[in-house]
C-alpha cells in the first residue's frame, strides 16, 4: 500500500470526468468541453449528465449489463448525497472526501470495465502514532493481499 495526499480526489474527479468526457464531450455540448472538472458544480453537473445517459435504453452506454449500471448509479447517488448542499470540496470532512473519492473511482473504473485498476482510499492511524494518513491501494492489490494472507495461514 502506498500513502496518497488529498490531491487524488481532484484526481479521481478529473478522471471519472476524462474518462466519460472523451466519449462525450465531441456529441453532447451539454457535458461542456474536455475540461475537467474542479468544482463541486462541476462534478454534479457532469454525473447528473452522465446519468441521464445511462438512463437511455439505446446509446453510448447501452453495452453495459444491468448489474454494471445499477452500480454506477448506485456510486453516483453516494456522490448526489454527499454534494447536496455543498458549494466547496473545502466543506467536506477527510473522511468524506475519501468517500467522494472512492465513489468516483467506481464510476471511473466501471466505465472503463477496469475493477481491478479501481484505487479505494482509506484513513488509518500509523502504528505506535495518532498522525491518521491516507492509505490507497487498487482492487486487485487487495484482493493480492487477501490471497497471500489465507496461503499463509
Amino acid at each position: 500500500m502506498k500513502p496518497h495526499a488529498f490531491p487524488s480526489l481532484i484526481l479521481s474527479a478529473a478522471l471519472a470526468f476524462g474518462v466519460a468526457g472523451m466519449a462525450c464531450a465531441a456529441n453532447n455540448p451539454a457535458t461542456g468541453t474536455a475540461d475537467q472538472p474542479q468544482t463541486v458544480s462541476e462534478i454534479l453537473t457532469f454525473q447528473r449528465n452522465l446519468r441521464e445517459r445511462l438512463d437511455k435504453p439505446y446509446g453510448e452506454y447501452s453495452r453495459f449489463d444491468q448489474a454494471a449500471l445499477s452500480h454506477m448509479k448506485r456510486a453516483q447517488d453516494k456522490v448526489f448525497a454527499m454534494l447536496q448542499g455543498v458549494s466547496s470540496l473545502d466543506q467536506l470532512s477527510p473522511n468524506q472526501k475519501t468517500d467522494l473519492s472512492n465513489s468516483l473511482d467506481e464510476i471511473k473504473a466501471t466505465l472503463l470495465a477496469n475493477e481491478g485498476n479501481r484505487q479505494i482510499c482509506h484513513r488509518e492511524r500509523k502504528t505506535g502514532s495518532n498522525m491518521i494518513e491516507l492509505r490507497c491501494e487498487t482492487v486487485a492489490d487487495r484482493e493480492a493481499h487477501a490471497r497471500d494472507s489465507r496461503e499463509a495461514m
